[in-house]
């Protein structure tokens, strides 16, 4: 798999008030007044212009790394939102002054943010070399090498969170805060990256056509954390077990509410998808049956 790794201090923006409008902690340090209010300010912008609140998001996290005019960037995010055809420029000059307000107050807040990420992605990227493409080569024995996509992009955050990602299936994009650290001891940082980059290919119709788009997205995470925890030992980096699935669930805020009765689903899961080895989009259709209420 070809990457490209990508220090991005606007995607950081973006993904400091994503996470900061959905609740999440700031870890240090404390985001200002500014920063909170010219979060929320967007926030309620795009609630006004009666978008989808989430997906808007989404869409302006994963292209923020790629477009240098802010006014790009919303287009490019309304038109995955809502359709190319039905873009309004009233939205997009609505947002645009919001969008300045909230890369203005970021700067205030870390003004080093570009010297830090690139700083932090230089170990970041070696420790990845070392361990993953063969954690990579295990995953695609495991479960289906067509999972994996010939090249995607690494866009590297600022970590406001003590750690995080994302994988945006849309661009071939993940989204990773560059810590320096493991956050959970049992899992290093190179298994999160691996784990995000082996959702990407699931917006593919072979694999998520038999799954609601909404939910492609949990499918795609909960899906690929056995067979990345599997493939983890073979590269001696931790093991499947019900504790490391719970631990990866919950260190990795995948957004389920009982995390170790997920972990023990997936488990059962992936004992029958081993032992009977369907296509991937079959078995993926199956957990999502076994995970409904």
């Amino acid at each position: 798999m070809e990457l490209q790794w990508i220090p991005s201090a606007t995607s950081s923006c973006y993904h400091a008030a994503d996470g900061l409008r959905r609740g999440l902690q700031f870890a240090n340090p404390e985001p200002n007044e500014q920063l909170l209010a010219a979060t929320a300010n967007l926030a309620q912008e795009i609630r006004t212009v009666g978008l989808h609140e989430d997906r808007f998001w989404s869409h302006l996290c994963a292209f923020a790394h790629q477009l240098e005019s802010n006014l790009q960037l919303i287009r490019r995010a309304l038109q995955k939102t809502v359709g190319p055809n039905n873009v309004s420029e009233l939205t997009a000059t609505a947002l645009i002054g919001r969008i300045a307000d909230l890369e203005s107050a970021m700067r205030d807040a870390l003004p080093q943010t570009d010297g830090e990420l690139r700083h932090r992605c230089g170990p970041l990227r070696q420790h990845w070399e070392a361990r993953g493409p063969g954690l990579l080569r295990s995953f695609a024995d495991l479960t289906d090498p067509k999972l994996l996509p010939e090249r995607a992009e690494i866009a590297l955050v600022y970590p406001a969170f003590g750690g995080g990602g994302v994988a945006h299936l849309a661009n071939n994009t993940i989204r990773v805060e560059a810590v320096l650290t493991n956050i959970v001891p049992a899992l290093p940082e190179v298994l999160r990256i691996g784990w995000l980059l082996t959702q990407l290919n699931h917006e593919l119709p072979i694999f998520g056509e038999r799954v609601h788009g909404d939910r492609l997205p949990l499918l795609a995470q909960l899906a690929t954390l056995p067979p990345i925890l599997q493939s983890a030992a073979v590269v001696e980096l931790s093991s499947l077990s019900a504790d490391t699935l719970a631990a990866a669930i919950s260190g990795w805020r995948v957004d389920v509410a009982q995390p170790a009765d997920v972990a023990d689903i997936l488990l059962n899961w992936w004992d029958t998808y081993q032992g009977s080895r369907p296509p991937w989009g079959i078995a993926l259709a199956a957990l999502d049956q076994m995970l409904s209420p």
